[in-house]
């Protein structure tokens, strides 16, 4: 409830309707209006510092997605370069067994215990392992001996 004589600012559309009455409305293009009884300066000043909040939270999330956005194409690109070694050491392994004769005295793969084992697992160095099981271990690779995370496969050549 206003009292008497208490200045009021208002910035919108002014209408002169039937019967003489002054209307405030809201302007045309769906812009905000307001009725206040602040000066024009101080509801200047309180837009420009919501609009400075506004903005800095803007540039906030902008930042923060672009950070998200990075770190998932980095987790992505590693993923789809593990693949790619695991894929190629595979192909070495099975051409490698492909051209050497089947020893019966070398040790077979702990995991499956039918070929015979083909790649040395680092930073362990356990060799305990055929091609084959090496690339179908599960992410985060772990030895199956020493349980220690595998940081490379190397395929081995024995002679």
């Amino acid at each position: 409830m206003l009292g008497i004589g208490v200045p009021l600012l208002g910035i919108g559309k002014l209408m002169l309707v039937g019967g003489g009455r002054i209307v405030l409305s809201p302007p045309d293009g769906g812009r905000r209006y307001f009725i206040t009884t602040s000066s024009k300066q101080e509801l200047v000043s309180l837009l420009k510092s919501v609009a400075r909040a506004l903005n800095v939270a803007r540039w906030m999330f902008g930042i923060a997605g672009l950070i998200a956005g990075a770190y998932i194409i980095v987790r992505t690109v590693k993923k789809y370069k593990s693949r790619y070694e695991s894929r190629r050491l595979l192909a070495a392994l099975r051409d490698q067994a492909a051209s050497a004769d089947t020893d019966t005295t070398s040790a077979l793969c702990v995991v499956c215990l039918s070929q015979p084992r083909g790649v040395v697992l680092l930073d362990c160095g356990h060799i305990c392992l055929c091609g084959d099981c090496a690339v179908a271990l599960p992410l985060p690779k772990l030895c199956p001996v020493c349980r220690q995370q595998i940081d490379r496969i190397i395929p081995t050549y024995v002679s």
